[in-house]
């Protein structure tokens, strides 16, 4: 059979499935720990956090209330997001000091001094690695989620910090490394020793892959080091083809990271673009993961292992050599999914292997229907999950994207 063949044949699969409402590619569960708290649900389809080993990965916290209400000052609810992530970090004995990667979803740009003013209150020592990004929006009207990657104390934590790069109290660390895994703050285009933002969109975007590779430079590593890369686009301004053309000067072609591009309503700094990044030093457990159908990349490979960790790309509808099939929300989403299974199976996992997830919307209207689809590829437990909309500015043809990272887990 054809490749052509066998992918209109997946695709005919998947839209019977749809048809017939098949709870598709569900799998059983490993032998991950899934964080729970008595009496605080953490959301339809979604665990509060997977501990994987040492590693802890905390879905998306809003700021609601015990209750379930939403603070109307909207420090109070910072405050209470923050104090929503910290309750599943002590839920599995940790707190903020074991933090070292996180993530600040806003919904307002003059929100984000607000947001640092009680951040920094509350992270007062050891910060982790932090991304804040300016979003379309949050699921239910709220103004601010959190989520995070957490590790034990057993695990030795260093701060990178290149020669010469700002440093002191209110100041996002450079990076985290923890044993061999290098966690990077969002590196945008201002040179970090003058403060200076590039003149235009491309030299920010090299000045935002220079810092990157400054970082893992100071670690001891390099570009080649890099196992996924989310870079944020923050306006029109900001053209992905530009981008692209000098990303994939940074990586070898076919071996370039996992990748997430994502278009954001704004972005600290007066960036246009910034780059999060994940690097892991030993070159020899890296793994490029490429299904078949696929062909190589200069800017994304579908995934990267790194030892027991698999870092899969942000995947939509997109059939490779097909394009897109159907308008409809539901063949969207399901194809998505095959789409990540792909990646997985590669990896030798399946979906009980996830551990997070963020689902990223082109509208928040379809949350309801694309989280209850995203629902039934699950068995036995959920990823902590993580949902929120991309800019407003979208064109028609663009849709919903997921991104996974997954921990293999040892065979019964």
């Amino acid at each position: 059979m054809s490749c052509l063949l066998r992918l209109c044949h997946r695709f005919a699969l998947c839209v019977s499935l749809v048809a017939c409402g098949a709870q598709v590619f569900a799998q059983t569960g490993g032998g991950l720990k899934v964080i729970r708290m008595e009496g605080k649900d953490p959301g339809p389809a979604s665990s509060a956090g997977i501990l994987a080993n040492q590693t802890l990965y905390v879905a998306g916290r809003n700021g609601r209330l015990g209750d379930g209400s939403l603070p109307k000052d909207f420090q109070r609810e910072v405050g209470q997001s923050l104090s929503n992530v910290q309750a599943v970090l002590r839920a599995a004995g940790m707190d903020f000091g074991n933090v070292v990667w996180m993530n600040i979803y806003v919904t307002n740009r003059q929100d984000i001094a607000a947001m640092n003013e009680v951040y920094w209150k509350s992270i007062v020592q050891n910060p982790p690695a932090r991304t804040v990004l300016v979003v379309g929006a949050l699921p239910n009207g709220e103004r601010i989620e959190i989520n995070c990657i957490a590790v034990s104390s057993a695990a030795t934590r260093r701060v990178i910090h290149p020669q010469g790069w700002p440093e002191g109290p209110h100041v996002d660390p450079a990076g985290i490394q923890v044993d061999d895994v290098l966690y990077m703050s969002a590196q945008g285009g201002n040179d970090p020793l003058t403060g200076k933002l590039a003149a235009n969109f491309a030299g920010e975007v090299k000045q935002a892959l220079d810092n990157v590779a400054t970082i893992a430079k100071a670690a001891n590593m390099s570009m080649a080091n890099v196992v996924w890369v989310n870079p944020y686009l923050s306006s029109s301004d900001a053209p992905e083809d530009v981008m692209n053309k000098i990303y994939a000067t940074y990586f070898e072609f076919g071996n370039t990271p996992g990748r997430g591009t994502i278009q954001v309503l704004d972005l600290p700094n007066r960036s246009h673009v910034v780059f999060s990044c994940i690097a892991g030093a030993d070159l020899a457990k890296r793994k490029a993961i490429r299904p078949k159908n696929e062909k190589p990349s200069r800017t994304a490979s579908p995934g990267i292992l790194y030892g027991d960790t698999l870092y899969l790309s942000a995947k939509d509808a997109y059939v490779p050599a097909l394009g897109l099939f159907s308008p409809d929300l539901g063949v969207q989403v399901r194809l998505s999914m095959r789409n990540l299974l792909d990646g997985l199976e590669e990896a030798d996992m399946d979906f009980s292997n996830v551990v997070s997830s963020t689902i990223y919307m082109r509208d928040m209207k379809d949350e309801d229907p694309v989280r209850g689809l995203y629902g039934e590829f699950f068995k036995d437990h959920f990823p902590a999950r993580t949902t929120l909309q991309q800019n407003f500015d979208l064109k028609a043809e663009d849709v919903e994207q997921i991104s996974f990272i997954a921990v293999r887990q040892p065979k019964p």
